[in-house]
């Protein structure tokens, strides 16, 4: 008797959000074979890979090993799941994330046992707070060779814990009489991931040895036909409220979009931005940045004098997506909360993110916002005025600062200016991101925008753009700092970038962020033990990876150099060097513009 695990972890949403993990235990019967036959074997094998197939897998990120080889096989021979070789196990993951993020579907990653496995966790944490499904399978050892001191064998179960929502493993010493479970596990895997609640899976599947004995035989996949079982959210929610009084008691109202992917039907966000009465913002990540009252609203924020900032707290705040980039907004909710909460989400989830115990109505935003629309003041709400004037005074005088010297944020402004229509936008963490973030009027209308906000690391920054650019046609950009793309510069090694992938890399020689923190700026020992001062540029490297390159040293090479970087016929690189000590001195003039 073979006793099978299965780790769930489950969200439940309260006042206060409990996360616990379930145990529950499936009971196999099987003959135990030592040396399993190969064919029966890798039947099992076939199994997983044609059960995924028929709930929806159509992309597998594989990373070359030994122990994975009879995965490798049935992925490869199976004939209808595109497989793409990726030698780097931390890179390969955040390009499986990357493609799912852009596709809005699971993808698979397939690597061998041991240290391999360990190098996915970074992408597994960025998919588990973005809520991005990602399937994780990895080749294990058998059980009775844990803590022998042999080669690639390391405590593989449920090793992604508490970062996964569901851990499986396939019993050892399968035979063909465990076909039905093994489909029933993969089909549940993949639910666990796809739901209304997404996020990462793993199934661990331990690998006796022969692993090549089905090299040269003819593989055979069981036909697999599974109705999806997704639970689809509430499509109505009655307002409870008098219409006549309820704004007299919540009179300033906002809005506020956290990160999110595309969503196709945006008529109720057009009518509700067109409104007089209510303020809505939307974070740079959110995809919602057409749809504002004003788009400087997080340098309104950071300009804004102390009690002027809490004039800015709404009576009534609506939240949607996931988390928030500003920080100015996080910390001034948190400490002067609004009367009332609402967080609109389809799957019920909701973090908390400003400490305000939200109600959380499960339904999707654009069904919300069809019921709530018309219950909304069409008059001009002073609320709404007050952000106008202010965007307009903001943008005032940070068009003043933007426009000294040649620096980073004002070099990031006019490639912004530059860039064409219909493009995917990339933006690594650190400064890219925030850069962009402040300067959100100038963001065209059709751009997608994707960030890893899930951690807010800057690994995997440069392999999660890439991964996005394989699966789309349309031009992907990454702007990113020197850091961040030299952190992840494997994910360049590949046989071949696709063409339409644009990097940008703002090369201050070494984490100017923390010049413009003010704890990590006076500390004596900010270099080298914090900022990471560098002296490195990516020519070579483009010139190894066979890229196109192009390099900015000054304010007058900046457009004619964007302009030929784009124009270029594959995959290329415009690294803008600025110095760190000017970037710093602008930005820390434009957060000190006084409203």
């Amino acid at each position: 008797m073979q006793n099978y695990c299965l780790f769930v972890r489950i969200p439940i949403q309260k006042s206060n959000v409990v996360i616990d993990f379930k145990k529950v235990k499936f009971q196999a019967h099987f003959n135990l074979i030592l040396q399993p036959p190969l064919n029966i074997y890798q039947t099992n094998i076939n199994t997983i890979i044609a059960t995924l197939f028929s709930k929806g897998l159509r992309r597998v990120v594989i990373c070359p090993g030994s122990r994975n080889a009879p995965l490798v096989m049935a992925f490869a021979r199976f004939g209808k799941i595109e497989c793409i070789s990726i030698a780097d196990e931390r890179s390969a993951a955040f390009v499986a994330l990357g493609m799912s993020k852009q596709l809005g579907e699971p993808v698979a990653v397939v690597c061998t046992s041991g240290s391999a496995v360990v190098n996915l966790y970074p992408a597994v944490v960025e998919a588990y707070y973005m809520q991005i499904p990602l399937i994780l399978i990895t080749a294990d050892r058998p059980a009775e060779m844990l803590d022998r001191w042999d080669g690639q064998t390391i405590h593989q179960e449920a090793i992604f814990s508490p970062h996964i929502l569901v851990s499986l493993q396939t019993p050892e010493g399968i035979d063909e009489d465990q076909i039905d479970l093994i489909s029933h596990l993969s089909s549940q895997l993949f639910d666990a991931s796809n739901g209304l609640l997404k996020g990462p899976v793993h199934l661990n599947v331990p690998l006796m040895e022969p692993l090549y004995s089905a090299v040269k035989e003819k593989f055979k996949y069981p036909n697999i036909s599974i109705i999806s079982n997704r639970i689809d959210s509430i499509d109505d929610w009655e307002i409870a409220i008098d219409k006549a009084h309820f704004f007299t008691n919540y009179p300033k109202v906002m809005v506020l979009h956290g990160t999110s992917g595309v969503e196709t039907d945006n008529t109720e966000l057009s009518i509700l931005s067109a409104n007089a009465f209510v303020v809505s913002i939307s974070d740079v990540v959110s995809n919602k940045h057409s749809y504002q009252t004003i788009p400087n609203w997080e340098g309104v924020f950071l300009n804004a004098n102390g009690e002027l900032q809490k004039d800015l707290v709404p009576d009534l705040l609506i939240t949607t997506g996931k988390m928030v980039l500003n920080k100015t907004i996080k910390t001034l909710f948190r400490n002067n909360p609004p009367k009332r909460h609402w967080h609109i989400a389809e799957n019920g989830y909701c973090a908390d993110t400003f400490f305000t115990e939200p109600e959380v109505l499960s339904l999707a935003p654009s069904k919300f916002f069809n019921q709530f629309n018309p219950f909304l003041p069409t008059e001009k709400s002073e609320y709404q005025q007050l952000f106008k004037k202010l965007g307009d005074q903001q943008k005032e005088l940070s068009d003043i600062t933007l426009s000294q010297n040649y620096n980073e944020f004002n070099a990031v402004k006019i490639a912004l200016e530059n860039l064409p229509d219909n493009i995917v936008l990339h933006l690594s963490n650190s400064m890219s991101i925030r850069y962009v973030a402040y300067l959100n009027s100038y963001l065209k209308t059709d751009w997608e925008i994707y960030s890893n906000r899930g951690v807010s690391g800057i690994d995997g920054c440069t392999s999660t753009a890439l991964g996005a650019a394989m699966t789309d046609p349309r031009m992907h950009v990454l702007i990113t700092g020197d850091i961040a793309f030299f952190y992840d510069i494997n994910a360049l090694w590949q046989t071949q970038l696709p063409n339409n992938f644009k990097i940008i890399i703002l090369n201050n020689f070494g984490g100017g962020i923390f010049k413009n923190i003010d704890g990590p700026a006076g500390m004596a020992e900010l270099n080298p033990f914090i900022a990471t001062p560098h002296k490195m540029d990516a020519e070579l490297l483009a010139q190894h990876f066979k890229l196109n390159y192009f390099k900015v040293v000054k304010l007058a090479e900046l457009e004619p150099s964007i302009k030929a970087w784009l124009s270029a016929d594959k995959a290329s690189i415009l690294e803008i060097q600025t110095d760190s000590t000017t970037n710093s001195d602008i930005f820390n003039q434009y957060k000190q513009q006084i409203l």
